[in-house]
């Protein structure tokens, strides 16, 4: 064999043998440094909120931290956090961490190894439409899968006789057309029909959604990076001038919820 069919086989060699590394072997966060974090949402507030970091995120001209010209930060919009889509996005790792609501984070911890609720992010994050008192309510919708949800609507309001749950992506329709006497929505689902009457869900205070991470993120600058920018979109929505210039909705609807967004410890602090 002369030297060049050699050379030429030694080559063929190393090649497979870096393709067979590179798909076999476990990540190391040093790797995931090299990729896009991508963030999964649904659509409801998680998804206006997310909105709001990218925008921030974009206008400050960010790019990849490692190759720049391209953004180390995005976007996955799962339609309804509750859905089997949104849960196996993460669990497929399409996507690396997202907003679910606070059952349905219990449950994809509880019940999968190497992910973690990294902290709760929204308070109060669902009204209650009602059409005379909230008093009066007889049936209510509540969204599909919201076991939390349910549990509020029994202990505040017994006077309700029927609830019926309602997919998330249907409710405002069930409300709209009269099917029940109240509904308990996703607050961002109120901003798409300003004209009808809200109030809070509960006065007690809840947790509405929750960070779930998959673990191996944590460490790497993409997740510092998006902290940065959600806890200051956070301090910005927080003031209600602010939200209210974005989405709109009188001043006795401000009033009468509890929304709040709630910081995350930055990397090294949780």
């Amino acid at each position: 064999m002369d030297r060049t069919k050699r050379e030429a086989i030694l080559l063929a060699a190393a090649l497979a043998l870096g393709l067979f590394l590179a798909f076999s072997l476990p990540q190391t966060v040093s790797d995931r440094e090299e990729e896009k974090l991508v963030v999964g949402v649904g659509d409801d507030i998680t998804g206006r909120l997310m909105e709001q970091i990218m925008a921030r995120y974009q206008a400050d001209g960010r790019d990849d931290l490692v190759n720049p010209g391209h953004l180390d930060m995005d976007a996955y919009l799962f339609i309804d956090c509750c859905s089997n889509a949104g849960q196996w996005s993460l669990l497929s790792e399409d996507t690396d961490l997202g907003f679910y609501c606070s059952h349905i984070s219990m449950a994809i911890v509880n019940e999968n190894k190497g992910f973690s609720i990294y902290g709760p992010v929204v308070m109060n994050g669902e009204v209650l439409g009602f059409w005379e008192e909230p008093s009066e309510i007889r049936t209510m919708a509540v969204p599909m899968k919201r076991e939390h949800l349910t549990q509020l609507v029994q202990k505040e309001y017994p006077a309700v006789e029927e609830i019926h749950e309602v997919s998330a992506t249907s409710i405002l329709y069930a409300f709209e057309d009269h099917q029940v006497d109240g509904a308990v929505m996703d607050i961002a689902r109120a901003f798409q029909l300003p004209q009808y009457n809200y109030t809070r869900v509960s006065e007690q205070d809840y947790v509405s959604y929750c960070l779930v991470v998959r673990d191996d993120i944590i460490g790497t600058p993409q997740f510092q990076t998006f902290l940065q920018y959600y806890n200051e979109t956070v301090q910005a929505l927080n003031d209600k001038e602010v939200i209210q210039s974005l989405y709109g909705m009188d001043d006795r609807f401000w009033e009468a919820i509890r929304l709040k967004f709630l910081y995350l410890p930055e990397t090294g602090q949780a």
